[in-house]
């Protein structure tokens, strides 16, 4: 073996500090918003998995058995539809509805906009009705219903928003009379729950599942959490999610955003890295369940990515989503660096499993960062914030780092980011997992 640009031992006890530090060793685990389980647990789940299979130290995998067991005792039934979940507000919209009475003038009011994102402006959203009374002279009031308090009044003008609304742009247009009267109700966004979170912690998760279940020594004690973790998974999310499932071709297909009236997108095909993070955790559980849907399911959704891949030179460029709304395809711009990541991790995870991706894709995958979104220097790497270009200044590591089995020019350029960004102790362990996958590309030669 080539002799490694670090000290593994200094590199582990690095994180071992790091990750002490947050929250007395908890990470995330205690919270039930499945934001931050998703975003930062997640993270925190695949860097023990990464410095377990880098040290063979079992303490890093009972880390993981104590995160996942406060996770799961937060999950509440929030639909209503007899499974439990993990859900957050965060990305939800909130709705506006508006409309006249019985009034005397031609006069309507109508919002510039039904649905509003809510973390856009930070706004509070409530379900509330109000009432708007016109006055003489292009006066108005906002009153609450019912009890008539007086909110807000001033004087209403073509296209300019009314007081008390906000995030929402509410306009009166038309010749009102004095004395008509609209009404404005809107909705608070609800907490919902979202594959792509369940997919980015479940995939460290379904890692600890396979160890535990494949090794002798580990199954003897920790097969029990094994096993429970992965009944629960098929029982309480892979079951559920059938239902927002959808095929693309005959052999492809992904799944859907639910039709829930505060998603953001209901009941549209999910973006690449939100299917692809559910699709990583079902081609680790496939080779550890005899449930059938996750073989099917993850080769599903490796096609449908696949599918969306253009070549570009020697190099594959994609974009962050791709749709299809009354019957014709739509698209977003061109994934970034930072979701890349997943879909990168996705592809990496499959060609090692012999699943649809080949030791070809996985190289042009390579050639992505080296041609496309490196700038080409070693002193001072920049990588692009997408994956077509060098502008921009991506610092997304994980998942990337991994394609060095493929091209070892990978690896120099990840740790020489690795460097300029004063190697910060949260990516000790993907760079452990980096080197140990550039040694077995080498060697595969």
């Amino acid at each position: 073996m080539a002799h490694a640009p670090f000290d593994r031992e200094e590199l582990v006890e690095t994180f071992r500090q790091y990750d002490a530090g947050m929250n007395d060793g908890k990470g995330n685990s205690e919270s039930p918003d499945s934001g931050r389980l998703g975003w930062g647990e997640s993270g925190v789940l695949a860097n023990y998995i990464k410095v377990y299979n880098a040290t063979g130290d079992t303490a890093w995998l009972d880390k993981v058995v104590a995160h996942f067991d406060r996770m799961i005792a937060s999950r509440t039934d929030l639909m209503g539809d007899g499974y439990t979940t993990w859900a957050t507000p965060t990305y939800s919209v909130a709705l506006i509805r508006t409309g006249r009475m019985h009034n005397r003038g031609t006069g309507r009011i109508s919002p510039d906009e039904e649905r509003v994102w809510m973390s856009r402006g930070g706004d509070v959203v409530c379900d509330v009705e109000r009432t708007v009374e016109v006055d003489a002279g292009r006066r108005y009031r906002v009153l609450e219903y019912g009890a008539r308090k007086l909110l807000a009044k001033g004087t209403y003008r073509a296209g300019a928003p009314l007081k008390a609304f906000l995030p929402f742009k509410v306009i009166i247009d038309g010749k009102p009379e004095p004395g008509d009267r609209f009404w404005v109700q809107t909705y608070a966004g609800e907490p919902l729950e979202y594959i792509v979170h369940q997919g980015m912690f479940l995939y460290p998760v379904a890692q600890f599942i396979e160890l535990a279940l494949k090794n002798r020594k580990l199954k003897a004690h920790y097969g029990e959490a094994a096993r429970r973790y992965l009944d629960l998974i098929a029982r309480e999310f892979a079951e559920k999610h059938e239902r927002d499932w959808v095929n693309t071709t005959p052999s492809a297909g992904a799944y859907r955003f639910p039709p829930l009236r505060t998603d953001r997108f209901p009941n549209r095909i999910l973006p690449h890295n939100q299917y692809l993070a559910m699709a990583r955790a079902y081609l680790v559980l496939k080779n550890a369940s005899r449930k059938r849907l996750f073989a099917d399911r993850a080769e599903r959704m490796a096609r449908n990515f696949k599918r969306h891949l253009r070549r570009t030179g020697q190099a594959y460029t994609w974009h962050y989503w791709d749709w299809i709304e009354a019957g014709e395809p739509g698209h977003s711009g061109v994934e970034d660096t930072s979701h890349g990541n997943i879909d990168i991790g996705f592809a990496v995870e499959a060609c090692r499993r012999g699943v649809v991706f080949k030791d070809a894709d996985l190289k042009r995958f390579a050639r992505t960062v080296l041609d496309q979104m490196w700038n080409g220097c070693l002193e001072d790497p920049v990588l692009g914030g997408r994956v077509d270009t060098r502008e921009g200044d991506g610092r997304a590591v994980q998942g990337w780092i991994d394609l060095c089995q493929w091209n070892p020019k990978v690896w120099d350029v990840y740790w020489a980011l690795f460097c300029k960004m004063d190697r910060p102790a949260g990516l000790a362990p993907t760079m452990l997992q980096g080197w140990a996958r550039l040694q077995e590309g080498k060697g595969r030669k």
